[in-house]
């Protein structure tokens, strides 16, 4: 599949020379798929028509203001952005960070309420694009609940989410 739902801390973790060198290896996983996706003709990212997910991107960029695979990953998604009302969806909120179409699980709706936005972006689209996760072990946590929803999460490097969730609940 060329068409993913990408969370910001796969861009966050693409300024190799800030981060910790037992995250180097995912870092530097996450360069080589940004650099995969931009050059895949094919390639598309699904996005919320209010510009919450662009907010996020902006801020990692930010953060690393030298130039970057940062830089130039939303360079590349203003260039791309979605033409098609499948892959801009709008989200409606009903207060901040809880949708209105948003997986209907006791497991999802206590979710990191800022991480709700690509679980929804993905619930509400026709081909449920997968969520792509660098860093965030929370999310190994839902992977089997949101399977259950034909949710799928693109991890950047399954190892290291997986031992950091592990090191999390104490196993």
């Amino acid at each position: 599949m060329s068409k993913y739902i990408v969370d910001a801390n796969v861009i966050l973790l693409t300024d190799v020379s800030k981060i910790p060198v037992e995250q180097l290896k995912c870092a530097q996983k996450c360069v080589r798929f940004l650099q995969n996706f931009m050059n895949n003709p094919d390639a598309s990212i699904v996005l919320d028509a209010e510009g919450r997910v662009i907010k996020e991107y902006r801020r990692a960029f930010e953060r690393n203001r030298d130039p970057n695979m940062a830089t130039e990953f939303c360079k590349w998604v203003h260039q791309h952005m979605p033409k098609n009302a499948e892959d801009f969806l709008s989200l409606r909120e009903l207060s901040e960070n809880e949708f209105e179409s948003y997986p209907d699980s006791k497991k999802l709706k206590e979710f990191d309420p800022p991480d709700r936005k690509y679980i929804a972006l993905a619930y509400n689209h026709c081909e449920k694009p997968p969520i792509v996760e660098a860093s965030d072990s929370k999310w190994w946590g839902i992977k089997d609940e949101l399977e259950g929803y034909e949710i799928g999460i693109c991890f950047i490097d399954e190892d290291y989410i997986k031992e950091k969730y592990m090191q999390k609940i104490g196993v």
